[in-house]
């Protein structure tokens, strides 16, 4: 009787180890293999969660500390709207940046404004182009600070009840040294701080209406610019 209460237990141990120890033989099988003298690390999701954050945290705060060399920028420039809204008008600005050498870009602007001056029955509708040469002497790309050169054109055309019958259009050229700081905003807006001194080498008689719009002399001024090449990447690529 002892006998046989022994035998029953034995087999009953061997039912519940064999099942355990065939699971846990499984479960290394699953794994990856080893290499002797190696131990096993298991990383978690949340070690791997500030590596895509240093990714993401290109700011105007800490952009210094990225590989972030801006190459060319296509952007849309606010401050011809907000100039046409100061007298009464409207206007849009485009504007196109290409680094050609490590410190040396190459800009050129298209801009178109109306205005309506209050003080006159006169429409004013102006056309300018501009191309600048700038440098940028922290090699950080087409951000930080630059110094340039440039030539702006512009083109005036009038309309309305004041306009003289033979003075209805216009044109200007100047030259203009230029100083800034360009930083971009989570890669999607750049702010520009600038300096600058306008003369004329070339201009018409302009009326009073323009002439202080159109002034020479110091020009001091804060940009905010669209950078739509990468809006339009971001878009369109999703």
């Amino acid at each position: 009787m002892f006998k046989a209460s022994k035998l029953i237990k034995n087999l009953i141990f061997l039912l519940l180890f064999i099942p355990s120890v065939s699971a846990h033989a499984e479960g290394q099988s699953l794994a990856e293999p080893q290499k002797p003298g190696q131990s096993q690390e298991i990383q978690s999701p949340s070690q791997e969660i500030p590596s895509l954050q240093q990714k993401q945290k290109i700011s105007f705060f800490n952009s210094q500390n990225f590989n972030f060399k801006e190459k060319r920028i296509f952007s849309l420039d606010t401050a011809y709207l907000l100039s046409g809204l100061k007298n009464n008008g409207w206007g849009f600005g485009l504007g196109y940046e290409q680094l050609v050498l490590p410190f040396l870009s190459i800009k050129s602007d298209f801009s178109h404004v109306t205005i309506f001056p209050t003080s006159y029955d006169l429409t004013i509708t102006t056309v300018g182009i501009s191309l600048n040469a700038f440098y940028y002497p922290l090699n950080k790309g087409l951000n930080f600070l630059y110094v340039g050169f440039g030539c702006r054109t512009d083109f005036l055309m009038y309309s309305g009840d004041d306009v003289p019958s033979d003075h209805k259009k216009d044109s200007l050229i100047r030259l203009a040294p230029k100083i800034g700081w360009k930083q971009s905003i989570y890669d999607y807006v750049l702010v520009d701080i600038y300096y600058s001194y306008r003369f004329s080498v070339f201009s018409s008689d302009l009326p009073d209406s323009v002439a202080d719009i159109k002034s020479n002399g110091n020009g001091f001024g804060v940009k905010l610019k669209f950078n739509l090449q990468k809006i339009f990447k971001a878009v369109f690529t999703r």
